[in-house]
């Protein structure tokens, strides 16, 4: 219920989105057309009156700006009215760019501690860049690359979204390049200080838990303290 009352919401917000964008599109388009009308009317008038030389040459040189301002504007509002009809780009169809990346990573720094943690990288792309997720969590490092407007850049936020949206509850990092925004970086414009490490023994945390999950429940405590001393060996 929760997923089909989303997507109707979604639907109507993107219908709304459309309709607005139609609207503004009309607007620009015979806003501009007075402009570009006026150098007809202009040689109209010229052919209706003995004018001279120089008479055209300025009539001629005062109506280009006029056509060319029109021009524009109209242009603009065609552009916004095709961009109404045109379906969004699904960022999960766009290829990856550079071969995957680490498995996981970890926030060690970041002034909402609802972030801090260990994230994993998940099988698919997001605008052809890895990204990751907490576990058990919606917290996310996604990047953003400008499918609704704003700055490209990475991203960190607490929802769950396919990476179209341009959301950053726990900031963003205004970026066009490939690599992943490691190390200690100033997010956002108020001084915000994140930092991310890559978990380098990542995989070895994984088999470990696995490990641990697979001599639970064993007769002996001591068993279990001797065979996880032997793991690390």
């Amino acid at each position: 219920m929760v997923l089909i009352i989303g997507a109707e919401r979604m639907d109507s917000e993107s219908i709304g989105n459309r309709i607005t964008k139609i609207i503004g599109g009309v607007f620009l388009f015979f806003f501009g057309l007075p402009f570009t009308l006026v150098p007809f009317m202009i040689l109209g008038d010229i052919r209706g009156m003995a004018a001279g030389l120089f008479e055209i040459i300025f009539l001629t040189a005062f109506a280009i700006p006029f056509l060319l301002a029109g021009l524009l504007v109209q242009f603009m509002g065609l552009s916004v009215i095709l961009s109404a009809f045109r379906s969004p780009i699904d960022p999960g169809s766009i290829p990856r760019k550079l071969p995957p990346g680490p498995d996981g990573i970890s926030i060690t720094e970041h002034p909402d501690s609802g972030y801090l943690g260990d994230y994993l990288r998940q099988s698919e792309a997001i605008n052809g860049r890895d990204w990751f997720r907490k576990r058990d969590t919606a917290h996310r490092l996604y990047y953003y690359a400008k499918n609704e407007g704003g700055v490209p850049g990475w991203s960190l936020d607490d929802r769950v979204d396919s990476g179209s949206k341009d959301w950053f509850n726990g900031g963003w990092l205004p970026y066009d390049g490939f690599e992943l925004p490691m190390g200690r970086k100033q997010w956002n414009d108020d001084g915000r200080w994140v930092s991310i490490q890559e978990l380098e023994s990542f995989a070895s945390k994984e088999g470990y838990e696995e490990y641990l999950e697979s001599i639970r429940g064993k007769p002996s405590p001591v068993a279990k303290v001797t065979q996880e001393k032997e793991w690390w060996k």
